[in-house]
């Protein structure tokens, strides 16, 4: 089923490029994270994550993140989140290899559904980016970007301690004429340390599109993913 899902996504974005070329790569990465969620009332929370992520293969450090935000507890399965986000990335600047900023706000409105033994999520973000992109003169370019992000996953539990979960998301910005951003699809499992900390293991495939006056590319991404999920608010 992920293999079908996995095409889809894959050969979904194809209309895009009937008029150009399509210029290919495949890469691989592993993603790491810590995130957590700090309830400081029966409705409010803080919520955060902090990431490090590589690129062709292991061995590059590709991409250094922070995200923070505050939840609002509409009602116990719908929640609204606003907040703010910095990322250091790779790049280059006056020739030389640097780390390149982004600043980024962000929206979120996310819904479970318990559809007993599964859980259905539904997460809608919209983020407003303020990208410092490489230049060659004395101007420090800044790129803003608007970018709509849809997330759909189903988990369904293995055992008292094992959760799997599958799932995809697209996301979408304003500046392309293809409009197309990311598309992604992943599975893994969850496992439960204690009470309040879970192990998040996934796969991850993401296949990234840009493009220009003479060419799309686009690069199929195969990521693997160790991330550490705590939940304050459990006893």
């Amino acid at each position: 089923m992920i293999k079908r899902l996995i095409y889809t996504i894959s050969f979904s974005g194809c209309y895009y490029f009937a008029t150009a070329q399509v210029q290919t790569t495949t890469t691989m990465a592993a993603w790491g994270g810590y995130f957590f969620t700090a309830p400081v009332s029966s409705k409010w929370s803080l919520v955060g994550d902090a990431q490090v992520r590589s690129k062709n293969g292991f061995s590059q450090l590709f991409q250094f993140l922070i995200r923070a935000g505050v939840a609002y507890n509409v009602r116990p399965n719908w929640s609204v989140i606003v907040g703010t986000a910095n990322f250091q990335s790779s790049g280059k600047l006056f020739n030389e290899a640097i780390l390149l900023n982004e600043f980024r706000l962000w929206q979120e409105n996310a819904l479970q559904l318990d559809l007993s033994p599964f859980n259905l999520f539904f997460r809608t973000r919209m983020e407003q980016r303020w990208l410092q992109r490489p230049v060659t003169d004395s101007t420090v370019g800044i790129n803003y970007i608007n970018r709509l992000r849809n997330k759909v996953s189903i988990t369904y539990p293995l055992s008292s301690t094992l959760m799997a979960e599958m799932g995809t998301e697209v996301m979408v910005v304003s500046h392309q004429s293809n409009m197309m951003d990311l598309l992604r699809a992943f599975a893994g499992i969850y496992v439960s340390l204690n009470n309040n900390v879970r192990c998040q293991i996934q796969y991850l495939y993401q296949c990234q599109y840009k493009a220009d006056a003479l060419a799309h590319y686009r690069d199929n991404q195969h990521i693997i993913r160790i991330n550490i999920l705590q939940d304050f608010s459990r006893k």
